[in-house]
């Protein structure tokens, strides 16, 4: 079976357009990610990569992650200077679900993690259900927490949205269907573009015509949509940490935000459909920071930061945040 599907990939590969065998090459071959160490924590091991070289900077990789997923969405938008440090959350690839399962266990090795390689604080920043964690570890590690930074961060109790039914969660949340979807992505990408943009978002149809269009016409968002897929198609490895996100986000109540008083900056689609806009919202509104700031990503989908229309402003929010406070 497997060899009838090489040997029909071959041929198709013989009629593929530009654009298809971009996505070919970033969907099999990645020597642009650099092998993993591993830490020994008192809790447990942790994964986790460095990449660059300055002062650090702490991402938590979203469901279906791994320091794969938080290397390859964010590598581009880390300002020169800054040394990214990018771990599994347990659960997720190489660390075992028993070094951190609660938001809090996870929270602590995180500084754990920090502690291991000699960093007093960092810039922490998370993505999508990496908000389950960033918030307990600015709680009780607030000097550990240099700023923090949300983008699109689950910041209290989390349920399956209602866009995901039964075929999306098929295709997104198993082995066989991520496998086809990683193959409809090099031969198919507006059919697999367009329903990803359709489950993460509150758009409409025109709006989602043209998202798609940009990406296509975009290298830029073409790359970081084919990273995006080539980490969720390995999701065997990845499948007990994203289920224990979802188990912890059913039963998540709102964080006590007043105990948070670093700077923060909270980037938010408005019409993300996965992670609901008043996240961000509510958030913003209650942190005590005296320093902090939001941007609200106009008709930005789950995946707004990289997406939509404002991305580039949101990204460039994102940098200079990240140089005024870390």
């Amino acid at each position: 079976m497997n060899n009838n599907l090489e040997y029909l990939e071959d041929k198709l590969g013989l009629y593929m357009n530009e654009i298809q065998e971009f996505l070919y090459k970033k969907m099999n071959a990645r020597s642009d990610i650099p092998s993993p160490l591993m830490a020994k924590l008192p809790m447990g091991n942790m994964e986790y990569i460095t990449y660059g070289d300055g002062k650090p900077v702490l991402i938590i990789h979203g469901g279906g992650g791994g320091y794969d997923q938080a290397l390859l969405l964010f590598k581009r938008y880390i300002p020169d200077g800054y040394q990214m440090i990018c771990p599994s959350r347990p659960g997720y690839l190489e660390t075992p679900m028993k070094t951190g399962q609660t938001a809090d266990e996870q929270a602590d090795a995180l500084a754990a993690l920090l502690e291991y390689l000699n960093i007093p604080s960092a810039v922490i920043v998370a993505i999508s259900s990496g908000g389950l964690f960033l918030y307990p570890f600015a709680i009780r590690h607030p000097q550990k927490t240099k700023a923090l930074i949300a983008i699109d961060g689950i910041a209290g109790e989390y349920l399956m949205p209602e866009q995901a039914g039964k075929m999306a969660q098929a295709f997104y949340m198993t082995d066989l269907g991520l496998w086809l979807t990683k193959k409809s992505m090099i031969y198919f990408p507006q059919t697999v573009i367009r329903s990803l943009i359709q489950t993460e978002g509150y758009l409409d149809p025109a709006r989602i015509d043209s998202r798609v269009k940009n990406i296509l016409n975009s290298r830029e968002q073409l790359e970081i949509f084919a990273d995006l897929m080539y980490c969720m198609s390995d999701y065997k490895t990845r499948k007990m940490g994203t289920m224990n996100d979802v188990a912890l986000g059913a039963k998540t109540s709102w964080y006590d935000f007043a105990k948070i008083s670093c700077p923060a900056l909270i980037i938010h689609g408005t019409h993300d459909a996965d992670v609901k806009f008043y996240n961000g919202v509510f958030a913003y509104d209650r942190l005590a920071s005296n320093e902090k700031e939001h941007f609200w990503i106009e008709y930005g989908t789950h995946f707004g930061f990289f997406f939509a229309d404002k991305a580039h402003e949101a990204q460039q929010k994102f940098r200079d945040f990240i140089i005024n406070y870390g």
